[in-house]
């Protein structure tokens, strides 16, 4: 049956008069947020955003052990227009799930050696996949990266393609070493990953870098001279935005690299306790307090 309706299909357009190409639809502007401070049960890791404006997060729970399998963490959502947190995951469902990602009503998030892919509205787990046998215990950031889910193990320094359907993983296997990998963003002009290490050297003085990766030539390229202990990354207009661990509590936490440039300055409008991965929503940035258990919202300052 497909073959000849194909056809059919196929001769009616033929002989059909040319019809106007369509255009893309253009893009939703997302609903605006507002400035607010909001507290978390527990240590909020990462944050995401749909086009409706709703905040997800991850909590590691209670504790702060993001190795321990003690299942106290959780997925929660933050309405929009809401203040109110909610859970989405049951009890005794997660660990410490750590990076979270938000694509076409599902929730990808990291929880120690496993990446789920959970529905975001029910919390139902819909596909997974186990890395255990690779022996990690701190799988970290997530990203589509060219259409494929990437994963960053940083104890392991590696980092991963994974297929929540298959259940199957792979690792790109980088001609240089990085360290601690930990945020991951995907430039779709140039074609590179961009990586940022948490990394420490022997007197435990920051060392962590950013970097670009090729995915073709598996090329890694360092894009400044600035070191860190850094954890959240994000690409826009040409510039990347981190988190640094060595900046804790200042407005310094999250900077912003201009790429042509290779200048940088901070972009926090105020002190963060325990900067992760946070989001760029807008004019604004999302970010979680970890050590703190709040999530922030606030506009993105500092120079452009």
């Amino acid at each position: 049956m497909k073959i000849p309706f194909l056809l059919l299909c196929l001769a009616c357009g033929a002989m059909a008069a040319p019809s106007a190409k369509k255009q893309p639809d253009a893009a939703k502007p997302l609903p605006p947020l507002e400035k607010a401070t909001i507290s978390i049960d527990g240590h909020p890791e990462s944050v995401a955003a749909d086009d409706e404006g709703n905040i997800y997060f991850t909590s590691i729970g209670s504790k702060l052990t993001p190795t321990e399998e003690d299942k106290d963490g959780y997925l929660g959502i933050i309405p929009y227009g809401s203040t109110e947190p909610k859970k989405i995951t049951d009890v005794d469902t997660l660990n410490a799930p750590k990076g979270l990602l938000y694509k076409d009503g599902f929730l990808y998030c990291t929880d120690i050696s496993m990446v789920y892919k959970i529905d975001a509205k029910t919390g139902a787990i819909e596909g997974y996949v186990d890395l255990s046998p690779s022996r990690m215990k701190f799988l970290n950031d997530l990203a589509f990266i060219n259409g494929r889910l990437m994963v960053s193990s940083t104890d392991t320094d590696q980092i991963f393609y994974v297929d929540t359907e298959s259940k199957s993983y792979g690792e790109l296997v980088t001609k240089q070493p990085i360290h601690k990998p930990n945020g991951l963003a995907w430039d779709p002009e140039r074609k590179v990953i961009y990586v940022c290490e948490y990394a420490t050297d022997e007197k435990g003085k920051p060392s962590g870098r950013l970097l670009s990766v090729n995915p073709i030539s598996r090329e890694v390229t360092e894009l400044s001279r600035e070191r860190g202990q850094y954890d959240g990354l994000a690409y826009r207009d040409g510039a990347l935005y981190y988190s640094d661990w060595s900046q804790d509590k200042k407005p310094e936490a999250i900077r912003r690299l201009d790429l042509k440039t290779g200048r940088s300055a901070p972009v926090a409008t105020g002190p963060i306790e325990g900067t992760a991965d946070f989001i760029l929503y807008g004019p604004m940035i999302v970010a979680p307090g970890m050590t703190e258990k709040k999530i922030h919202i606030m506009p993105i300052g500092g120079k452009k």
